[in-house]
C-alpha cells in the first residue's frame, strides 16, 4: 500500500492561493480589473500578501494599471470557482442548509474537493449552469462530454411520471411530522418504488405498501430514477 496520497490536504498557503485566484476571477466577473480594487480586495478576502504571490508565482501580471491572469492562473481560477460553486449547489440543493451556513462551508469544501469528486457532484446535480446565487459555474469536462442538454440524476417524485420507477435519494422535509409519518410509512433514503398515479394526488408503491402522497410532498421527496 502506497504512503502517498493522492490528494494531499491543502496546506494554509496553497488555501491562501485558490481564494486568492476565486476573489480575482470573481472581480473580473464583476469588471473589475484595475490594480488598486483588485489589490483592496485580495487584502480584504486573503491577506496584504496574496497579490505579491499571484505575481511571483506566475498566476498573474500587470498590463497598466489593470490586472491579468496568466493562462494558468486562469485555469485554477476558474476550476476553484467551480469548485466552490457546485459545493453551493450541493450544500443549497441536497443538504438544504440555510443560506448563511452554504458559503462559509463551500469555501471549506472547495479546497478539498478532488476532479473526481466534482464531475460526480456536478452530474448528480444535472451538470448546473448557475450558483444559488445566479453566477455562472464554469463548465467541466463532464458538461462538454453531456451536451448541452441533461437531465439531473436526482429529480423530485413529481417531476416523474405514470409508470416510471426509482430509489429514494433524500427528504427535503422541515417539517417534522410530515417526515415522521414518511418514515413511518417505509418512504426512508434507499426505497424502491414505482410511481403508479400522478393525478389528483401522486400514488407510490413501496413493496407491499401502497401511500398517497400531495403534490407538497411529492415536491420534497427526491429520487433517482431506475426505469
Amino acid at each position: 500500500m502506497t504512503t502517498q496520497k493522492k490528494y494531499p490536504i491543502p496546506s494554509a498557503e496553497q488555501e491562501d492561493l485558490e481564494e486568492s485566484l476565486g476573489a480575482v476571477y470573481h472581480c473580473f466577473e464583476r469588471g473589475i480589473r484595475d490594480k488598486k480594487s483588485i489589490l483592496a480586495v485580495l487584502e480584504e478576502v486573503v491577506n496584504v500578501e496574496a497579490y505579491g504571490k499571484l505575481l511571483s508565482r506566475g498566476y498573474a501580471r500587470e498590463a497598466g494599471s489593470d490586472v491579468e491572469l496568466s493562462g494558468e492562473g486562469m485555469k485554477l481560477a476558474e476550476d476553484v470557482t467551480r469548485r466552490h460553486r457546485l459545493a453551493e449547489r450541493l450544500l443549497t440543493d441536497v443538504l438544504a442548509l440555510s443560506s448563511h451556513y452554504v458559503d462559509p462551508n463551500a469555501c471549506k469544501l472547495e479546497h478539498i474537493i478532488s476532479p473526481e469528486v466534482a464531475q460526480s457532484i456536478c452530474a448528480l446535480l444535472g451538470h448546473p449552469s448557475e450558483c444559488p446565487h445566479g453566477s455562472p459555474i464554469p463548465r467541466g469536462e463532464c458538461c462538454r462530454e453531456a451536451g448541452e442538454s441533461v437531465e439531473p440524476i436526482i429529480s423530485s417524485l413529481d417531476k416523474l411520471s405514470d409508470g416510471e420507477k426509482g430509489r429514494i435519494a433524500y427528504l427535503l422535509l422541515k417539517n417534522h411530522p410530515e417526515l415522521h409519518q414518511l418514515l413511518a410509512l417505509g418512504l426512508v433514503p434507499g426505497t424502491v418504488f414505482s410511481l403508479h398515479q400522478t393525478h389528483p394526488t401522486y400514488v407510490v408503491q413501496a413493496g407491499e405498501t401502497t401511500i398517497a402522497l400531495e403534490k407538497d410532498i411529492a415536491e420534497k421527496i427526491f429520487v433517482r430514477r431506475t426505469g
